[in-house]
């Protein structure tokens, strides 16, 4: 009899084990902030204290690209000018091979520099596993975008991507 009752505890005690839902996924690895010093392009901004951050998740046209790389920089200075505070928040991967810092960025109102960037027309949805703590937010602003015609939708600039401009394949 106390076999059996300890067998049923058992049994009950792994179910409840089992029907536990999994923990939440951790907090942002908030960083402090960045004060803006510089915008190097439409996806990559220095910071005052010298640090290079490539943000994550999205791909402006090169510089190279003419006009478009210029005119995701625009964009990009528009909403965040020189010396705009902006909250930096890493994701699982927080270096590159080029020793970038990989960030989403929030201005001032908390809106992400990333999101309104592809939202807006300026840069694509890029996400690299394992950093993916927004692609939905970001694949859902370039559907968006895209369907809108915004930004550089409207104006045939993404008839050579990024990622192919840099392969040489455009």
């Amino acid at each position: 009899m106390a076999v059996a009752v300890v067998g049923a505890a058992l049994a009950a005690a792994v179910c409840a084990e089992s029907a536990t839902p999994p923990p939440p996924p951790p907090p942002p690895m908030a960083s402090g902030d960045c004060v803006l010093s510089f915008v190097i392009d439409g996806d990559s901004v220095r910071c005052a204290d010298g640090r290079e951050i490539r943000l994550l998740a999205i791909d402006a046209p090169e510089m190279a690209q003419e006009p478009w790389g210029a005119r995701a920089r625009e964009e990009l200075l528009r909403v965040a000018p020189t010396n705009t505070a902006l909250s930096v928040e890493y994701d699982a991967v927080r270096v590159d091979t080029f020793d970038r810092d990989l960030a989403y960025l929030f201005l001032p109102g908390g809106d992400m520099l990333n999101e309104h960037m592809v939202v807006s027309g300026y840069a694509l949805a890029f996400i690299i596993p394992p950093n993916r703590r927004y692609e939905d937010r970001i694949e859902a602003a370039k559907a968006a975008a895209e369907a809108e015609g915004r930004g550089l939708w409207a104006e045939w600039g993404f008839t050579c991507r990024p990622a192919d401009f840099r392969q040489d394949r455009c």
